[in-house]
């Protein structure tokens, strides 16, 4: 039932996104697309740079025991980190914007959304974790959903531009958002414990350093703009980030996952793997047929100047199998304590993730950036497959 929930929530607010994003396209050329999304996707790493792993540790240990005060005493660090990240972004927006491009102004009120958004999550995590996963996806569906119709009515009715209008609609959204998600997860916390923010972090480093490197990933559409150009990066964007929408589902079943492998250990594991193969399976034929239909959508939703991202799209397709894949098979390895070994994977194939993705714009622009990404995602799941089936070979304990 969880997983009905989260899946479903989560498509419908994929849904809602990618209107926002096809609306977004169709008021500004590919240029400009390539410049919105390389600064949107290098927003996204400071979100993850300063939350130190604590969203993913308040999950798992929440999931473990509802009355540990270390949760409360993260979320506590967790507003300090937010707060400090939307001041360290606003300052940011406003050096390049008055000493590279004027256009930045019209990025500001993202360093509201980045902070907002980020630490709303980190709260809603308690209540992911105890079970109640429908308050999780609704808060995220009028999120969404308010940033649209903010994002539609200034494009509408005002002068705004349309990326400054899409980043006052996220910021309002997620301060929204922030607001509900105190409110009503304050009344399930207990005490804190007085625990160092030292101890927080040896706990919760290695969720950092997974998340980092999975964030870092973010890169691949700045490195594609500096290698191949804007144009090749609008295209190569096209392809990575509107194909965001389909990996909604791997991520939904990852989050259910996490707490429900936390308990687990190398004897009864096996369920959860085998559950991993069969869904790995169904969104190799989902994302299979994706790609055959891309060459009919790209004109019809992108219109004709979009022609060129249509082989990109089709690899980028086939990359998100491994990509569901990799996912799965990290949150159950992060579950069983195995985050050591996560981390370190996620560094090392977002390195070659980013290497491969500079490399491929350079010889072959948007379809050779778009190879890149999918070559990392396949090496890196058949890593964490192999390191699961040790763990069960070898009986090791969860710890």
């Amino acid at each position: 039932m969880q997983f009905a929930w989260v899946s479903g929530g989560k498509i419908l607010a994929a849904l809602i996104q990618a209107a926002t994003m096809l609306l977004l396209v169709r008021e500004v050329s590919p240029a400009e697309f390539g410049f919105f999304s390389a600064a949107y996707g290098v927003i996204t790493i400071p979100q993850t740079l300063l939350d130190l792993g604590l969203p993913s540790l308040i999950v798992r240990e929440r999931a473990r025991d509802a009355r540990d005060g270390i949760v409360t005493r993260a979320l506590k660090l967790n507003n300090v980190l937010s707060l400090a990240m939307s001041l360290l972004l606003l300052v940011m927006g406003i050096l390049l914007a008055m000493t590279v491009d004027p256009d930045y102004w019209l990025l500001l009120p993202f360093a509201v959304w980045a902070a907002a958004e980020r630490n709303a999550d980190a709260w809603l995590g308690v209540v992911l974790a105890d079970g109640d996963s429908w308050i999780n996806v609704t808060n995220l569906v009028l999120r969404r959903l308010g940033s649209l119709v903010i994002f539609v009515l200034l494009t509408r009715f005002s002068p705004m531009e349309p990326v400054l209008a899409l980043a006052v609609g996220f910021a309002v959204g997620a301060l929204l958002s922030w607001l509900f998600a105190h409110v009503f997860v304050a009344k399930r916390l207990v005490p804190g414990t007085p625990a160092t923010v030292r101890a927080l972090v040896r706990m919760s480093y290695p969720y950092w350093i997974d998340s980092v490197a999975s964030q870092a990933r973010n890169l691949d559409v700045a490195i594609t703009s500096i290698v191949a150009g804007q144009a090749q990066a609008g295209f190569y964007a096209a392809s990575a980030r509107l194909t965001n929408p389909l990996r909604i589902l791997p991520n939904s079943l990852a989050t259910i996952l996490l707490p429900a492998a936390s308990k687990r250990d190398s004897s009864n594991i096996g369920g959860l793997l085998k559950l991993v193969v069969a869904a790995t399976a169904g969104f190799a034929l989902l994302y299979g047929g994706g790609a055959v239909v891309v060459p009919w959508a790209v004109p019809v939703f992108l219109g004709p100047e979009y022609s060129g991202a249509i082989v990109a799209l089709q690899i980028t397709c086939v990359g998100l199998v491994f990509a569901s894949a990799a996912s799965l098979l990290s949150t159950l390895l992060l579950a069983v304590g195995r985050k050591h070994f996560v981390a370190g994977t996620a560094v090392v194939s977002t390195i070659a993730c980013l290497l491969g993705v500079a490399l491929g714009a350079l010889t072959m622009g948007a379809v050779g950036a778009a190879l890149g990404l999918a070559a990392s995602y396949a090496v890196q799941a058949v890593v964490l497959f192999f390191r699961l089936l040790m763990f069960i070979i070898r009986r090791e304990s969860n710890s």
